[in-house]
């Protein structure tokens, strides 16, 4: 999929990062493109399409959406059934409702890819490039990347699609334990998960999906030994359950905008459904549409107040695992092998061989202690963008070409994911879309809201560039040109 095409006069757009939301804007690039173009995928990892979600994993880690949710493009809903049914035989085998291994759907994103790259017209390519873009250099009519390993890209567009960002570590009254050996920063590490000896204590800190998918893991390796979760409140992923459609009865954006009216709207419709023998979850899923205009519509005071109190309630239901993981859970509770706990820990005692580990429950009342082998953080990504300091996003801040938004939580963008400058104005030059944008939409996380911006950012960068070019207009009489033209 590399190719040689260098010329400066072909417009190039160069796309940092090539897991999910990369993937796509490069596809959608390669498929839509009517002119020249250069599409510059990077990626510093081995492979484009699998990001940290999609790449070699085991496969209990499953999709968190059923399969007939997990097309890649907006407008064809079957397209990734369609592709199950070619790639696993017989169409009737392939079930929409299953939720499949991850790793099965970055298999998917990679041929996609390479289609999209084969399919393109002869002057639109692809050039993949294994690197990591340390910072930029913008002047008027470019932007030069530098890279890690010493060489420069240039481009006319940029694109950011790291994905999330890696978990930090949490606080604790002596953080020098977070470079022992064991301790673990970053959950998604296979080498990590085949280090744990069978029989070995461990402590998972956080309890979203990725500490469901290392419970699946330890579980599918046969992991003996005693397992223990501490979050802030101590509270799992719900599971996925067919529910039928719902159709709201009332008018959400007749409620007033504040977290304490729409929380009680919601649970008063949920305490109907159920009353009348329905699944809450046809509530949750009646308002997956509407969830960006839901947090648009807070004010920053009381998208505060959401994150405080209101966040993990809604991320338990909100995002909600495949129900097999949540049966190993189960399971792993039931024999007293898993503890989960409303706590967090404030220090660590370091033997060489095991660490004592010392625990705050909820509300500071008591203090409890846990000897493990291992301590795994899968807090989740660390959205504090003004604390991150990945030398890319510091180099676009120093020169004025991205703000942190108002919370925090990412980069603040135009409608189109055109970075804020400095000065206030939208960039057309630089952009980004999924994770990033999660101050401004919140609901920008998922496979179903990332590939509609993939989308629809491509398209807008083609017309971006396609206005850019210079107008080519053929000088009027002239016969030659004529000919051609009709023949």
């Amino acid at each position: 999929m590399s190719t040689s095409n260098t010329d400066p006069r072909c417009p190039a757009v160069a796309i940092i990062g090539a897991g999910f939301s990369g993937t796509m804007v490069a596809v959608n690039l390669l498929r839509e493109a009517t002119g020249p173009l250069r599409v510059i995928l990077i990626e510093r990892a081995d492979a484009a399409g699998l990001g940290v979600a999609y790449r070699e994993q085991p496969d209990c880690h499953l999709l968190n959406v059923r399969a007939e949710g997990m097309s890649a493009f907006p407008d064809q809903p079957s397209h990734f059934l369609k592709w199950l049914a070619e790639h696993r035989g017989d169409e009737a085998l392939v079930n929409p409702a299953a939720f499949l291994p991850r790793r099965l759907y970055g298999v998917y994103l990679r041929s996609i890819l390479a289609e999209a790259a084969a399919t393109s017209r002869r002057d639109v390519r692809l050039e993949l490039v294994h690197d990591e873009v340390l910072g930029v250099a913008a002047s008027e009519r470019e932007i030069r990347l530098r890279m890690a390993k010493g060489n420069s890209i240039t481009a006319q567009r940029v694109v950011l699609a790291m994905g999330n960002p890696g978990p930090a570590d949490p606080p604790a009254d002596d953080p020098s334990f977070y470079s022992s050996p064991l301790y673990q920063s970053h959950a998604w590490s296979t080498h990590g998960l085949i280090s744990v000896r069978h029989d070995d204590a461990v402590l998972l800190i956080g309890s979203g999906l990725t500490t469901l998918d290392w419970l699946a893991a330890l579980h599918e390796r046969g992991h003996r030994g005693p397992i223990h979760v501490v979050s802030r409140r101590g509270l799992l992923p719900r599971a996925h359950a067919v529910a039928p459609r719902h159709v709201l009865s009332f008018d959400l954006f007749a409620v007033p905008p504040t977290v304490r009216q729409l929380m009680r709207v919601i649970r008063n419709e949920i305490d109907t459904v159920i009353a009348e023998g329905g699944d809450w979850r046809s509530v949750m899923d009646a308002l997956r549409p509407h969830g960006q205009r839901l947090w648009q519509r807070l004010s920053r005071p009381e998208q505060l107040r959401f994150l405080r109190h209101a966040r993990t309630y809604w991320d338990i239901h909100r995002h909600r695992a495949a129900p097999r993981i949540v049966e190993t859970v189960n399971r792993l509770t039931q024999r007293g092998q898993l503890e989960v706990l409303a706590a967090r820990p404030i220090s660590y005692a370091d033997n060489g061989d095991a660490v004592e580990v010392q625990l705050r429950t909820r509300g500071g009342k008591q203090t409890i202690t846990r000897t493990v082998q291992r301590v795994v953080n899968c807090t989740g990504p660390d959205s504090n963008y003004r604390r991150l300091n990945h030398p890319l996003l510091q180099s676009l801040r120093e020169q004025g070409l991205a703000t942190v938004d108002t919370l925090g939580l990412g980069l603040e963008t135009d409608a189109a994911g055109g970075l804020v400058e400095r000065d206030g104005g939208a960039s057309a030059r630089v952009f980004t879309l999924g994770p990033t944008r999660k101050g401004e939409l919140w609901e920008t996380t998922a496979v179903p809201e990332i590939r509609g911006q993939a989308q629809t950012l491509a398209r807008h960068l083609l017309s971006v560039i396609a206005a850019a070019q210079p107008s080519r207009r053929e000088p009027a009489n002239d016969p030659v040109l004529a000919a051609l033209h009709v023949g």
